[in-house]
């Protein structure tokens, strides 16, 4: 039988399409869960509370963080962000895997506390194609675009210590890219427990 289940750490730079990615992952995988994050940053569009993230005061962030609230939180662009450990450990536990489209800061608190996780960056084909669908979003002013250009140089600098690559030059081949490391990752042989006794029905005393 499988061991329980694991964390897919989507990273990506603002502007990446993590989101869309992982809105056509789930999609298709039933067996995936989304890990919705904690935020004090202000709803975009149609975000609604409890479905796209946790939107909060500053405050309750941080009184949440220091109570060890969650497994990883950053300051991202001047706002708050984090993941349940509660959540997580129930949707582990109960044998679902988590995708999370966190920043390269929340990855790398996960790593230190020793979940078994997949990382996955994803990135558009250029730098100039970055940029273009970051001012396309119409959502952030010249200087907040170009504060998320800085940081996109220094994520995509730490790209080699990822397990896997996406390159999102086209959604659809993106997410089907994301689906298919999944479903290798799930077939590992590491992630099986007993499958040799299993395979022959040997019965433990």
């Amino acid at each position: 039988m499988r061991k329980n289940g694991f964390l897919i750490t989507l990273a990506a730079p603002s502007g990446g399409g993590k989101s869309s990615v992982c809105d056509i992952v789930l999609k298709r995988l039933p067996q995936i869960k989304y890990s919705i994050s904690w935020t004090t940053r202000e709803p975009r569009g149609e975000e609604k509370h409890g479905i796209h993230y946790f939107f909060c005061d500053e405050t309750t962030f941080i009184n949440k963080r220091d109570e060890s609230y969650f497994i990883e939180s950053a300051l991202v662009h001047g706002h708050y962000y984090g993941t349940s450990k509660e959540f997580v450990n129930n949707c582990l536990d109960e044998g679902s895997h988590i995708i999370m489209d966190i920043d390269v800061q929340g990855v790398d608190q996960i790593r230190k506390k020793g979940f078994s996780v997949v990382t996955i960056f994803l990135i558009p084909p250029t730098y100039h194609e970055l940029e273009e669908r970051l001012k396309n979003r119409k959502t952030d002013s010249y200087e907040v675009i170009q504060q998320r250009l800085i940081n996109a140089k220094k994520e995509i600098d730490r790209l080699i210590e990822y397990d896997y690559l996406v390159i999102n030059e086209n959604l659809e081949k993106a997410a089907e890219d994301v689906i298919h490391i999944i479903e290798a990752e799930e077939n590992k042989v590491s992630r099986y427990e007993n499958i040799v006794q299993d395979f022959y029905e040997i019965k433990e005393d």
